[in-house]
């Protein structure tokens, strides 16, 4: 509260500190405010602990501010999109799943607050991210599993059964003499907190059955496949698959 206040009137807690306010941060001795107009500057106290960054902006609208415990604070959205330009997709993926188990992440609406924020820093990026939280078609993911099997023989895997049923389950892919299942999930994250009931009790029923269950997503799977492949590779011979010497390239 002391460094909104230091910054003058209009200001607003931001970036990371908005963040820690909003439980998805952890709290930094450098505190973020933000406000209309005005330059970038820095208030250092005397001591010189407890710096504050005043980051100037051209917009910030009444419904992306709010207070929390009387403390004024950019909202869950307007901190998103401020975060976005200083993250990696790793990071960024992190910290909407942090976000989504403090229900904070509501999609539709963080999407149409990104796509008002043309060519500011970031925003490619969370809108790629945020396209990944939405399940794949039915078409989609017929198309990552035959690319996933063609990665996988052109590898040198052995070949899998597709879509068989175990235990009245459909299995994506299954590799019956090593008794491994490969599932495939067509978004990043598992959102619903039913799915990933439902996935956990699923994959505990096949490992009590002596089968090793293993989850790769689409999107991991587009951003490096090669890596994707090798990991599936090692995991069947792991469970005593012998690589032929005629392997190809992924």
């Amino acid at each position: 509260m002391a460094a909104v206040l230091a910054a003058g009137p209009g200001a607003f807690l931001s970036h990371q500190s908005a963040a820690w306010l909003w439980k998805l941060e952890l709290a930094r001795p450098v505190i973020h405010v933000v406000k209309r107009g005005g330059m970038n500057r820095e208030l250092v106290p005397f001591d010189g602990y407890g710096k504050v960054i005043v980051h100037s902006t051209r917009r910030l609208e009444p419904h992306e501010v709010t207070k929390i415990a009387g403390i004024p604070v950019t909202n869950f959205i307007r901190t998103t999109i401020d975060l976005a330009g200083g993250m990696n997709r790793e990071s960024l993926d992190d910290y909407l799943a942090d976000a989504d188990r403090e229900k904070l992440l509501h999609l539709k609406k963080l999407e149409t607050e990104a796509n008002r924020w043309t060519g500011k820093k970031g925003i490619g990026l969370l809108r790629s991210a945020l396209g990944d939280w939405h399940p794949a078609t039915e078409e989609e993911m017929l198309i990552f599993q035959k690319e996933f099997v063609a990665a996988l023989l052109k590898a040198g895997g052995p070949r899998p059964q597709v879509d068989p049923l175990i235990d009245g389950c459909l299995i994506d892919l299954l590799f019956p003499e090593y008794k491994v299942m490969f599932e495939l999930d067509g978004h990043a994250f598992h959102r619903d907190p039913a799915m990933q009931t439902k996935d956990a009790r699923r994959d505990r029923k096949h490992t009590l059955m002596g089968y090793q269950v293993n989850r790769f997503t689409r999107q991991e799977f587009r951003d490096n496949r090669a890596e994707v492949i090798g990991q599936a590779l090692e995991l069947l011979r792991a469970r005593g698959w012998s690589s032929p010497d005629h392997a190809g390239l992924v």
